[in-house]
């Protein structure tokens, strides 16, 4: 019976240092793709213009620092470093939504929603 007792914790500890790296690995997702990237992705489907290219990329760096920052500042919180990105992203969808014309606010808004209708499919995978 103690060595089952024993099993079970190491089995714990693993488990919950895999949903650890989990949470890591969700988060380094949202930095992966390049600024340079996304800046292509949102010039094609926004069809932005060159000063709202400039805007939406110093946005986009400014977003990139403070990910880092927020990221490496919760690592031994996951609950805080997910409430930290979600508030960073609200904030950089608001910081381009301003640089955006009404039509292109309605393509983004719905490219906001594929997003998030994205990472709730990943989560609802994670959790089989």
């Amino acid at each position: 019976m103690f060595i089952n007792i024993k099993r079970m914790t190491a089995a714990l500890v693993l488990l919950l240092g895999a949903l650890m790296l989990l949470s890591s690995a969700a988060q380094a997702q949202l930095q992966r793709m390049p600024v340079e990237e996304q800046i292509k992705i949102l010039k094609n489907k926004l069809k932005l213009s060159a000063g709202q290219t400039k805007k939406i990329t110093t946005i986009l760096e400014d977003q990139r620092e403070e990910m880092t920052t927020a990221i490496n500042d919760n690592r031994s919180d996951s609950q805080a470093m997910h409430t930290a990105v979600q508030e960073i992203t609200i904030k950089t969808d608001n910081k381009i939504k301003e640089v955006l014309s009404e039509e292109q606010v309605k393509v983004y808004d719905k490219m906001i929603q594929d997003r998030q209708a994205q990472a709730s499919r990943r989560m609802k995978r994670s959790k089989y």
